[in-house]
């Protein structure tokens, strides 16, 4: 499955769940997702380069995705999978919310910081609860294996909802 596939399949199984009303998703995921739709409209930055990191995960379970630079040791460039992938997909689908070009040239998401709890605190966020909730999406994926997919379906029927 590509990048592409990833997301459209995500796209249409959240349109699925919305239509039939059924879904069910732990508080956490819930908590940190509803939190991040609900300040979108002044970062949506960050909700695009979140969708970009769940996608490699799922695309690649070993890649750690809080690794997002080639500059990092075993890092990845969520840049080129955003500008690629994401934010085409997110002008196709929920063009209030797609970033010009990448989500990855905004202060908070290019910053050479690794987002985890520890070291994404100095991540130039200015609300702390969206900052504390955007690193515990990686934190939960990453160290508690919550799928990704589930934080991406919950994610696009927040988004289409």
């Amino acid at each position: 499955m590509n990048e592409q596939k990833i997301l459209e399949t995500a796209f249409e199984k959240a349109t699925q769940l919305i239509k039939f009303k059924k879904y069910s998703f732990s508080e956490i995921i819930q908590s940190d997702i509803n939190l991040l739709i609900e300040k979108i409209g002044s970062n949506k930055s960050i909700v695009s380069a979140l969708v970009t990191s769940l996608v490699k995960k799922i695309l690649t379970p070993e890649q750690d995705i809080r690794l997002h630079r080639t500059d990092f040791e075993n890092g990845y460039s969520a840049r080129v999978l955003d500008t690629k992938f994401t934010s085409p997909f997110f002008k196709r689908h929920f063009p209030k919310y797609a970033n010009k070009e990448s989500a990855f040239l905004t202060m908070a998401t290019r910053a050479q910081i690794k987002w985890t709890k520890e070291d994404g605190l100095n991540l130039k966020i200015r609300n702390k609860n969206l900052k504390i909730s955007f690193l515990n999406v990686f934190d939960q994926v990453e160290n508690h294996n919550i799928p990704a997919t589930q934080y991406l379906n919950y994610l696009f029927i927040k988004l289409i909802d």
